[in-house]
């Protein structure tokens, strides 16, 4: 994996803050520490971006009537049954 080297300047307290924060979770650099910490906040920045999207697919599904499984839980069930029954047939039946 290619690297690139990040020059960063900070105030002499934040720079006391990350390598008081190296010692105390034991990381061997604190170029470590700093990579660590960016890469948790950037998967953090992406589950946000899905849950967010995930949301908007939701409204979309309510505001279109759902999918129309049923309203109870035998009804979903018996439904799901019928998809299940027909995507196998419509595979067996490409199949042979």
């Amino acid at each position: 994996m290619s690297s690139r080297k990040i020059v960063w300047q900070v105030s002499e307290d934040l720079y006391r803050e990350l390598v008081q924060a190296q010692k105390e979770l034991k990381y061997p650099t604190l170029p470590d520490l700093v990579s660590q910490s960016v890469q948790r906040r950037l998967a953090e920045i992406r589950q946000e971006r899905y849950l967010a999207e995930f949301r908007k697919l939701q409204k979309q599904v309510r505001e279109s009537g759902g999918f129309k499984l049923g309203d109870t839980e035998d009804e979903v069930i018996a439904r799901l049954r019928e998809i299940r029954k027909q995507i196998f047939e419509d595979e067996y039946a490409r199949l042979y």
